[in-house]
């Protein structure tokens, strides 16, 4: 895919775009410098040699309109100076956009950027520099999809450019992908890429690769977001007398088996969106199995409750479940979300509950006194460290 673009107005080439969107962003600023190539965190590899100004090495080629966009170029072009950026990978709830380099280059041939030749003094053609007061950058990245979700079911990510104040679109990010983007960039960090996932914006500073920081998204680039336990609380058994006239007296017995599988700090779900600034929403993955098991017959469970009660900090939630009329077993698998400080590194987890057990009728037994059981657990401790 070709574009060329203008601050005013967006343009396209021969290859072209096929939608075109001019939009006023709003909420994607950069902190950036008003920039020298070597600003931001990243690693500045010397490429080839540098010219001493950009200004000065285009004055031996034609200028590009400001804001010229130009997606996808080769990488036959001749870089000056090479970035990695340090901060270079944007994750979105559909997969992660990885920006892999930012090449500044001094001048491109027109047969690369889909432009007309232009012939100099010499009779031979000459190359495109960046707009007066701008600089040309080549953002390379790479996009891979988040195998959880399929194809279909995917939430949708799109990347666009924002220069000159008005955003233009890209590419729609479903598949994985490769692009390497050549922009003439203003040299007060005001050039941006946008990667907008489930109505929401990231922004990249195209001058150095830094993903800008976000306090929306903040979950995902925490040092440590998912912990996998897989603990069992250990829960005493219950029992209950019955009673027969043609049998022995023995217990109907209840057994419980709660087990946390994960925990996870994230910035999106799909049942609740985006987390709120400042908050991350943590994802506590467990099932649950009770039986009423008796030497004769299984009893029956009339009725079944427990929580899950998730504690951070000050704050104490519980998930919920019930059942009824589940026969000799009730079983489950649950996925608990609670929103928490975006600071949180320690959460407790418990379950508590309780059954009312009957035998069926028919079978010669009866329950001999009470039939309800509770029980409760110890917490468990998880630690998300920071280090």
């Amino acid at each position: 895919m070709t574009i060329t673009t203008t601050r005013t107005p967006f343009t396209r080439c021969a290859i072209g775009l096929a939608a075109l969107s001019v939009l006023a962003l709003t909420g994607c600023g950069t902190n950036a410098d008003p920039a020298g190539f070597e600003s931001g965190t990243g690693t500045v590899e010397e490429s080839a040699p540098t010219p001493e100004t950009t200004a000065e090495a285009a004055d031996d080629v034609e200028r590009v309109e400001p804001g010229f966009v130009y997606d996808d170029i080769s990488k036959d072009v001749t870089a000056t100076e090479t970035i990695r950026p340090e901060n270079a990978e944007i994750i979105t709830p559909s997969g992660t956009l990885t920006i892999n380099s930012v090449q500044e280059v001094a001048a491109v041939a027109p047969t690369e950027i889909g432009l007309d030749t232009v012939d100099g003094d010499d009779g031979d053609p000459r190359d495109y520099g960046a707009a007066e007061g701008e600089s040309l950058r080549i953002v390379d990245v790479s996009y891979m999809p988040d195998e959880e979700f399929p194809a279909d079911d995917a939430p949708t990510t799109e990347l666009s450019i924002e220069v000159g104040g008005a955003q233009e679109h890209l590419s729609t990010l479903d598949d994985q992908q490769d692009h390497r983007i050549l922009v003439s960039a203003a040299q007060d960090g005001s050039a941006q890429l946008i990667v907008s996932s489930e109505g929401h914006d990231q922004a990249v500073d195209v001058l150095t690769g830094e993903r800008a920081d976000d306090e929306v998204a903040a979950a995902y680039y925490l040092p440590t977001t998912r912990q996998e336990p897989h603990h069992t609380f250990p829960i005493d058994d219950g029992a209950l007398p019955t009673k027969s006239g043609t049998t022995p007296e023995e217990d109907v017995t209840t057994t419980y088996s709660f087990q946390i599988d994960a925990a996870t700090l994230t910035a999106w779900t799909a049942s609740d969106g985006w987390a709120d600034p400042g908050q991350a929403w943590l994802v506590v993955d467990w099932t649950y199995t009770v039986t009423a098991a008796h030497p004769v017959i299984s009893g029956r469970i009339d009725r079944f409750d427990a929580a899950l009660e998730v504690t951070a900090g000050d704050e104490v939630v519980e998930d919920t479940v019930h059942d009824e009329d589940k026969g000799g077993d009730v079983t489950g698998t649950k996925s608990t979300s609670v929103a928490v400080p975006i600071e949180t590194t320690d959460v407790a987890l418990s379950v508590s509950g309780g059954a009312e057990i009957d035998m069926y009728s028919g079978s010669g037994l009866e329950m001999a006194g009470s039939t309800a059981v509770e029980f409760s657990s110890d917490p468990l401790e998880i630690s998300f460290p920071r280090e």
